[in-house]
């Protein structure tokens, strides 16, 4: 698969060539490589594992409002993930809280991939179907005009169906994932019959490479386009960087999100490598007067085995017994 194994290098070199970012719909997260499920329903159980995963963020911590107690982004997603291998297939759901100011976005979304095995690699195919749910309080918006008939009252939220496709492309030495969320572009008017809020389409374009320098030491190039569905590149959303893992138990590594910050990882999996436990801290580089200097991240994620339905039972040999 010549192709795929250089689209790793493609997606790097692409960075190079971004100049500027666009205005976020979805929450973005700095721990991307270890929260796959969030973006691409085709990554469910990419590891082959039961996971249990929780992993919040707290965008621009410390951001004080002018007039209020503050309004930075606050991002929870809860989820889990389950290998069914005897059908080819996994499943997973998460849930997702996302506040910013006034505005809460709530979501509940079922994935589904089917995995073709093409050779030693894996062709999993994806698709998600769920809920999501968008809410803003007025009581706390002040309005330039009074009476503006745009401004609604009290609190009101709204709840449409939402749809996903994805692909993820597994190999020994890389990885590629490819996805598109709000493909039904559903619409919120919140209260107001005169204007509406589009949950436009995004893609999103993943990729790691793992190669071993030293003995124990793996170190992974890891890359994440987002844009819309109009692959307008200047107008994109592109963080990379490099994450090294030793004795498949510690890793840390340093990412760039460009025109934004710069950002620090360390973690650790620990519990027979079942319980993995990382953190990210982001160091706002660009227009650091307009936000606050640093972005926190916590992710805890608990992994069981696979579940053996459906599979044959295992023959036990006892020198009395055999069944």
């Amino acid at each position: 698969m010549f192709f795929m194994k250089y689209s790793v290098i493609f997606l790097l070199v692409l960075v190079l060539f971004a100049t500027t970012t666009q205005a976020q719909q979805d929450a973005q997260f700095s721990l991307f490589p270890y929260n796959q499920l969030y973006w691409n329903p085709a990554a469910t159980a990419n590891d082959g594992q039961t996971r249990l995963q929780l992993h919040n963020r707290w965008q621009w911590s410390g951001y004080q409002g002018t007039f209020d107690d503050g309004g930075a982004p606050n991002t929870l997603v809860a989820s889990a993930q389950i290998p069914l291998n005897f059908i080819k297939s996994a499943v997973g759901v998460h849930y997702v809280s996302d506040k910013l100011g006034a505005m809460n976005s709530q979501e509940v979304q079922l994935s589904y991939a089917y995995k073709l095995k093409l050779g030693d690699n894996t062709l999993a195919i994806g698709a998600r179907a769920g809920i999501y749910s968008r809410a803003i309080d007025y009581t706390i918006l002040r309005a330039r005009d009074a009476g503006d008939p745009l401004i609604g009252t009290g609190r009101v939220a709204q709840s449409k169906p939402d749809l996903a496709l994805g692909l993820w492309y597994d190999a020994a030495a890389y990885y590629v994932g490819v996805s598109v969320n709000h493909l039904n572009q559903s619409q919120f008017s919140l209260g107001s019959d005169k204007a509406t809020n589009t949950l436009k389409p995004n893609m999103y374009v993943t990729a790691g490479y793992r190669f071993e320098p030293l003995y124990a030491l793996e170190v992974q190039p890891v890359v994440m386009l987002k844009t819309g569905t109009d692959f307008n590149l200047k107008a994109a959303s592109v963080e990379a960087g490099f994450i090294a893992t030793y004795d498949e138990r510690f890793f840390g590594g340093i990412t760039y999100r460009l025109s934004d910050s710069v950002v620090g990882i360390l973690g650790a999996n620990l519990v027979s490598n079942r319980l993995r436990i990382a953190l990210a801290f982001d160091a706002t580089v660009i227009f650091q007067e307009t936000k606050s200097p640093q972005s926190y991240e916590i992710l805890l994620s608990y992994a069981l085995p696979a579940p053996n339905l459906g599979g044959k039972k295992t023959i036990v040999r006892t020198p009395r017994f055999r069944y």
